[in-house]
């Protein structure tokens, strides 16, 4: 392949720089003069918006408006050297393959699973990967998905026949759609958080969701997709009187003492992330000379998932890897 190797960095975002330009991989503020591209529209990776300051990227038109309904405007716009590409993570979510002569694909947050509503990332060939470690630790291996939510709806059927409504807490943008795919023939009655966040990617045209506002709610037994935070806010307090029953929906449920931590009755290990063995295939698939890991936190029993991850790759896929860490101030390259 032609051209120099780009200098990938953690900075300002990821920082792909090659041939006198700046990519900015969701910056956590935009910059005039460079190319700034935002993957989704989850609060972590949205960048601040001051009124003044830049506000063009490169994203989907469904990050775009949902970083409007976020208070975080951003203008959409497109460059010749990045495409898009279907992170399955959430609707709207992309990866992006900046072509500098090399190849860098970066991931962004993404997942290689088809679930109800949305299809899986597919892997594309590149030079370079800068790939996402949220769950890139071997003990997390996720159930499949068709299993899941069997269990899932068998267990609200099982609720509502007992005459319990049932709240589910998840993510309001991302994991709260696929809810409303997956439960679609139960109608679900959403909170105003939910509401507006699927309103936002609805809006676009492209995705068709069937829901019902919660205050519409009747009295009868329903189901309710809730935001993980508002377990013990006014409107869940409300529901509580229709005799409720909780879960939670989180990749996070692996872990057995999620349940109790969130203080829910049930939890699913439903996830919008790719599992550890979903990333080492799909690398693979992408065969890069080189990949840095980012986005690697921990749990409570281990941390540094992605260094965790770098190691992995480079000794059972034989790839140069590396966590891509913020560096020291002042130092602009890696070790």
């Amino acid at each position: 392949m032609d051209g120099e190797s780009p200098t990938v960095r953690h900075g300002n975002g990821i920082e792909v720089e090659a041939e006198g330009i700046t990519f900015y991989l969701d910056p956590k503020r935009l910059v005039a003069g460079s190319v700034n591209c935002v993957s989704h529209a989850h609060s972590d990776h949205l960048p601040s918006v001051t009124k003044k300051g830049e506000k063009r990227a490169v994203c989907s038109e469904i990050t775009m408006r949902c970083a409007h309904v976020r208070k975080k405007p951003i203008e959409m716009i497109s460059d010749p050297r990045v495409r898009l590409l279907d992170a399955g993570h959430i609707h709207g979510s992309s990866m992006f393959e900046v072509d500098v002569g090399k190849k860098v694909l970066y991931t962004g947050d993404f997942c290689t699973r088809d679930r109800p509503g949305m299809e899986g990332a597919k892997p594309v060939k590149t030079d370079v990967m800068v790939v996402e470690a949220t769950y890139g630790h071997p003990k997390y291996e996720f159930p499949p998905t068709e299993g899941i939510i069997r269990i899932m709806r068998d267990w609200i059927e099982d609720c509502l026949s007992q005459n319990c409504s049932v709240a589910l807490f998840a993510y309001p943008l991302g994991k709260s759609q696929s809810l409303i795919h997956i439960l679609e023939d139960f109608e679900p009655y959403l909170h105003s958080t939910v509401m507006e966040s699927t309103e936002a990617v609805c809006s676009c045209g492209q995705v068709h969701l069937r829901y019902r506002d919660y205050v519409q709610a009747a009295d009868e037994p329903s189901v309710f997709i809730c935001p993980s935070g508002s377990r013990y806010a006014v409107q869940v307090d409300q529901m509580r009187k229709r005799r409720l029953r909780t879960a939670a929906v989180s990749g996070w449920a692996l872990n057995p003492s999620y349940r109790r931590m969130m203080g829910v009755d049930e939890a699913f290990a439903l996830s919008d992330h790719a599992d550890y063995h979903d990333i080492m295939r799909f690398v693979k698939a992408c065969s890069p000379q080189v990949v840095y890991t980012t986005h690697g936190g921990g749990d409570a029993q281990d941390k540094d998932f992605d260094e965790v991850l770098a190691m992995h790759i480079k000794r059972d896929l034989g790839i140069d890897a590396r966590p891509l860490k913020k560096l020291p101030k002042g130092q602009t390259t890696l070790s």
